[in-house]
């Protein structure tokens, strides 16, 4: 595991998107090739997030959302010490909530709703 993920994942499980987006671009620069893919998707999910709560931009959610989706599937069920599978199963669940819901406006509810990253020991 790269010395600085678990920071990452505290800002992310903090909420703190951005911070935790900044230093995953700074992991991502210096991961091995089997890894980007990875950390490409979670880079997407602070992103999307980030936008979601801090820029009301729902559809920009969704579509990063998606896209930090796709980026993880093949590293279930864990990777890196990430439980992948309950994040993407979580963050899969909070999307089609996200899609279906008709309100724009991220609410404070929601917001602490958002999966949090699990690691497995």
């Amino acid at each position: 595991m790269h010395p600085k993920l678990k920071d990452a994942i505290t800002f992310f499980n903090r909420r703190d998107y951005f911070a935790c987006h900044e230093i995953l671009e700074e992991i991502w620069r210096e991961a091995a090739e089997t890894d980007k893919h990875f950390y490409e998707g979670l880079i997407r999910f602070s992103t999307g997030l980030h936008l979601r709560f801090n820029r009301r931009a729902p559809q920009g959610a969704i579509n990063l959302l998606t896209q930090g989706l796709m980026r993880i599937e093949n590293y279930r069920p864990v990777h890196q010490g990430i439980d992948v599978a309950r994040l993407y199963d979580d963050l899969d669940t909070h999307l089609n909530d996200l899609k279906s819901s008709k309100n724009a406006q991220a609410g404070f509810l929601e917001r602490w709703r958002v999966p949090r990253i699990h690691m497995i020991e």
